[in-house]
């Protein structure tokens, strides 16, 4: 008789989940270790990475077979070298680099362990506490992000059209790849980076040795408390709306808004746009989990929300992408 009747339930998407986390963490390692970056010449032996990093052969070599079975790196003849993916990706001074964000990764995954604590108690049990961050801590996080920010700027001009924009603020932009990406396509355009002051201040001379940033000004202040000064072609918030609460949100938004010549066009992006189904896409579902680990009012929220925002601060026309990696924009347009 079969073990296993037919139509019975067996528990393959445990199994699936759970094998997936080493995988991640495989990852992770290596970028924490800045294995890829040292593949970029070419394959190398373990013999001649572990000299390299300074580490024991037989550890680094369990950890190359893991990220060969993942599919980022593989065997050759000589010994191993980058995929296609992590040759593009994770290797420093590459234009596509996103391996900074290990720190961020580590963060976050930590979070997600502790899930059931933050639920239990009612607060985040991996508060993410901005203020009590070290200059050095802070700048790190900058550079970190700083690939994923000029991701964006180029996600943007992908899906919009920026030809006749001529000023464009991001708000609480970080170290401001964004918009010195926007600014280096676009040589007529004219950026400002509006953030803290501690953040501003940290992030000049990240955004000074980024193409495009010659032409983007830092503007200081708090978008809770005013907006930027001037009225503009476009505003973004990058990543902003969704570590607020909701009725910071709908300040932001606002203040935002503010600072848009009529037919402008403000841009909201970041992982924390759900569907109003609330269960997709479902990269913004797990980030909502995420947040309510690390910030107190941080959530991820629905379209219908920010729709509702956005038409309370004066814009309408609302355009909603979802991209690939369940990150998304919304676009909306200033009235008179």
């Amino acid at each position: 008789m079969s073990d296993n009747p037919e139509g019975a339930v067996t528990p393959d998407m445990i199994q699936r989940l759970q094998a997936e986390v080493p995988a991640a963490f495989a990852m992770l390692a290596g970028m924490q270790l800045g294995l890829f970056s040292e593949l970029a010449g070419g394959p190398r032996s373990v013999a001649e990475l572990a000299a390299t990093l300074g580490v024991a052969e037989d550890r680094l070599a369990r950890l190359l077979y893991a990220l060969v079975a993942v599919g980022l790196l593989e065997t050759r003849e000589t010994g191993f070298a980058n995929g296609p993916e992590a040759a593009s990706f994770l290797v420093k001074g590459r234009p596509d680099y996103v391996g900074g964000v290990h720190e961020l990764l580590n963060q976050l995954w930590h979070a997600d362990m502790l899930t059931a604590q933050s639920v239990r108690s009612g607060r985040p049990a991996a508060l993410h506490d901005f203020a009590a961050a070290s200059d050095a801590d802070m700048a790190a996080m900058l550079r970190g992000m700083h690939g994923t920010a000029i991701a964006s700027g180029r996600e943007l001009l992908r899906r919009f059209n920026f030809s006749r924009c001529r000023s464009v603020v991001d708000i609480g932009g970080g170290s401001g790849g964004l918009v010195a990406t926007l600014c280096d396509a676009r040589p007529g355009l004219k950026g400002i980076l509006f953030d803290l002051p501690r953040t501003a201040a940290l992030a000049a001379d990240i955004l000074a040795a980024t193409p495009g940033g010659d032409r983007v000004t830092i503007e200081t202040g708090d978008i809770l408390r005013a907006p930027p000064g001037g009225t503009h072609d476009a505003v973004v918030l990058r990543a902003l709306v969704q570590v607020l609460g909701q009725a910071d949100a709908a300040r932001a938004i606002a203040n935002a808004a503010k600072a848009l010549r009529p037919g402008g066009t403000l841009y909201i992006m970041g992982g924390g746009i759900l569907d109003d189904s609330r269960v997709s896409p479902r990269s913004a579902v797990f980030l909502n989990v995420t947040f309510m680990n690390l910030y107190e009012a941080g959530a991820a929220y629905t379209e219908a929300q920010h729709r509702e925002w956005l038409l309370a601060a004066g814009c309408s026309d609302m355009q909603r992408v979802t991209l690939s990696t369940g990150s998304g924009i919304i676009a909306a347009t200033r009235q008179s």
